[in-house]
């Protein structure tokens, strides 16, 4: 993974701390070792005098190509002092002329012992307070390819530190590390640049957060080369040679105004950079108030790497905002989080949760709590003469549960108390199914299922309000069908209802389709003026199906169609219901195979082929062909046309030739 392979953290801090803690507190007059090399470097050809300087001092003693071993309590050797020259001024100064220390660090036993080696131009302890320094070009040596180097080291034996407030730089396998001041808590084994800090580091493979730029789909096109020829796939590969030889050598820069930490511990060593951090991976840049890198001491590379506070992480085009954003080398997953609310934008998309997860490598998104999500779709211009803008409506989905996205499929599932909102119509359901486009964000479809309930907030409908069990909308159709088992059960306040195992709703208007068998009440209020006729809700039904014509306010039923409205029943093929401004039902016309009953106008019957029934005026108009017939009591008569007068109470009727008495056995209905 990008971070773990440019992230340095090779400083092994024991042994940094041995450096210091040997070049500060050794004395030679109180180690014996040290003394028996005295003794032999005495023996040699040395130089002692007792001349005074031009500054007064006064030489006690000096020693030239000074080695001095130091041992551990199983008499391991540990460190090397070497020096050109070695001087004691009044007793009270050591100054070493181009000093030299060799650290051993037997903590590595995996690997073996580790050589440390710091060098500087001249350095310096007092004898009393034991304070000292390097100065002039120091320069630790962790390994052949990294190294520390500043101008200025002190000790401070009373707070057990190692400091300098000069400039200083790390180098080490393609990583540079430059700040403002260094400072080591022995104590704590901790090391940190004090400010200022910009870190280099190079071999960049991928961004590691979010999701691929491509579509699985797209990929497999642009890496497929079953169809190239030859002399292409050769261009084409060292194409692809160059561009990693290029992502070799791209930079990931961490800058931060404030200390970078060093801290090494059993299972990892740590670099936490604080105040105003700048992290750019290649397209990738995230900015954090701190941020953590965790290394794996075995193979030295990152496996965690935490942005904490106000952090926005930007990847061409793509921008998440939140409290904690963490990489997880192991499971190539980006974490983002927030305690309010975690944010990820994207062009037509724009994603709210607490927490969010997103795996680079598989192309996924996971929320496991609840958030919303914002889909705008993208205007589509006319091409080739058959394409135009997209009118479909901004999206919103809430939900309580969780939610997954599958690059792969281009699906994204939501869970527990999902709630669609679109400019005209709230959809809840306890599951939820979104398609995208192949070639885009765009929803092409949507399937809800359990507990399914949409609410129409558009006016001029016949319904407001649906229950069902599943719902799909296909956006490319522009309809939407929701089933029911038995039936869905379609609403307008307390007004009326509509049972239909199936219903399609047709987009741009309020047409709507209900296919089987179906019902539909209506309830009863004042439709005429004559208060002595009573009122009763209205009840249609029908076993094909009925459609609804917003345009025309027009309800067609189809097939064994029965209307019933106080002791009136009306039978046909075929209904035709009209309605008002306030969407209430004015008018039933019935064709092929009319039945008409009127229980308030003594049990009379009509049969005809067309008949026409006005709740406005409470009456009815049958017509047949050749003729209609009304039956009344056993008898019955025959004319163009058959008029019920239900306001009235009274039938009428032209053409009638005479009565016949009708047999009550071959009477039929």
């Amino acid at each position: 993974m990008p971070i773990r392979r440019y992230v340095l953290l090779t400083i092994p801090l024991a042994c940094l701390i041995i450096i210091f803690v040997s070049l500060i507190v050794y004395r030679p007059t109180e180690n014996k070792e040290s003394q028996s090399q005295k003794q032999k470097e005495t023996q040699a050809p040395t130089k002692k005098s007792q001349e005074r300087t031009k500054n007064s001092d006064t030489i006690r003693q000096s020693v030239e190509e000074l080695s001095m071993p130091s041992y551990d309590e199983k008499g391991k050797e540990i460190l090397v002092l070497r020096g050109e020259n070695t001087i004691l001024l009044n007793d009270n100064v050591y100054k070493i002329i181009a000093p030299e220390i060799e650290v051993m660090d037997s903590t590595d036993t995996e690997n073996g012992t580790q050589t440390i080696l710091i060098t500087s131009d001249k350095g310096e302890m007092n004898n009393v307070s034991r304070e000292g320094y390097l100065s002039d070009n120091v320069v630790v040596h962790f390994d052949v390819d990294t190294k520390l180097n500043t101008d200025y080291l002190r000790y401070l034996p009373n707070k057990n530190q190692v400091y300098t407030d000069n400039p200083v730089t790390i180098l080490g396998n393609g990583t540079k590390i430059i700040g403002e001041g260094c400072e080591i808590d022995l104590i704590n084994k901790k090391m940190w640049i004090k400010k200022d800090v910009v870190m280099e580091m190079g071999g960049m493979k991928n961004d590691p957060f979010f999701m691929p730029d491509k579509s699985p789909k797209q990929e497999a096109e642009t890496s497929s080369e079953d169809t190239v020829p030859a002399e292409v796939a050769d261009t084409k590969e060292t194409t692809a040679a160059n561009e990693t030889t290029e992502a070799k050598t791209e930079k990931t820069v961490i800058r931060s105004s404030g200390q970078l930490v060093f801290e090494k511990q059993a299972d990892a060593q740590i670099l936490t950079f604080n105040d105003q951090v700048v992290m750019k991976i290649g397209a990738t840049t995230v900015f954090s108030d701190k941020l953590i890198i965790y290394i794996d001491p075995a193979t030295k590379q990152a496996k965690q790497a935490i942005a904490i506070g106000s952090v926005l992480a930007s990847q061409e085009g793509k921008i998440a905002k939140g409290n904690v954003l963490t990489w997880d080398v192991n499971t190539q997953s980006a974490t983002l989080e927030d305690d309010r609310q975690a944010e990820f934008v994207q062009e037509g998309m724009n994603l709210y949760a607490e927490k969010m997860i997103f795996y680079k490598n598989i192309g996924r998104i996971d929320v496991p709590s609840a958030g919303s999500l914002q889909v705008e779709p993208k205007k589509k211009g006319k091409a080739a003469g058959n394409a135009e803008e997209s009118d479909v409506d901004v999206i919103n989905i809430e939900w309580e549960g969780s939610m997954a996205y599958v690059s792969d499929a281009r699906e994204a599932n939501f869970e527990k108390d999902v709630a669609v909102r679109r400019e005209n119509s709230i959809l809840s359901c306890n599951h939820l199914k979104v398609k995208l486009s192949e070639h885009d964000d765009n929803i092409m479809s949507l399937k809800g299922w359990e507990n399914v309930h949409i609410i129409n907030q558009k006016e001029g409908g016949l319904v407001s309000e649906a229950v069902g069990d599943q719902v799909i909308w296909n956006v490319k159709n522009k309809i939407s069908v929701l089933r029911g088992d038995p039936f869905v059960i379609l609403k307008d306040g307390e007004n009326r209802q509509i049972f239909s195992p199936k219903v399609v709703f047709y987009e741009g208007g309020h047409n709507m389709l209900c296919e089987g068998e179906g019902s539909l009440y209506e309830k009863a209020d004042k439709l005429h003026s004559q208060d002595e006729v009573e009122n009763e809700d209205l009840k249609v039904k029908w076993l094909k199906k009925m459609f609804y014509n917003a345009e025309l306010k027009k309800a067609s039923f189809y097939e064994g169609v029965e209307a019933t409205r106080g002791g009136e029943r009306l039978d046909s093929d075929q209904m035709d219901a009209y309605f008002d401004g306030n969407q209430k039902m004015t008018k039933l016309i019935a064709a092929g195979n009319v039945y008409f009953l009127s229980k308030n106008l003594d049990g009379n019957e009509g049969l005809g082929s067309f008949l026409t029934w006005d709740f406005i005026q409470n009456t009815a108009l049958l017509t047949g062909k050749p003729k209609a017939e009304l039956r009344k009591g056993g008898s019955r008569t025959f004319s163009e046309e058959v008029y019920f007068n239900m306001a009235k109470n009274q039938i009428t009727w032209e053409g009638s030739p005479h009565w016949q008495v009708i047999d009550k056995q071959q009477s039929g209905k």
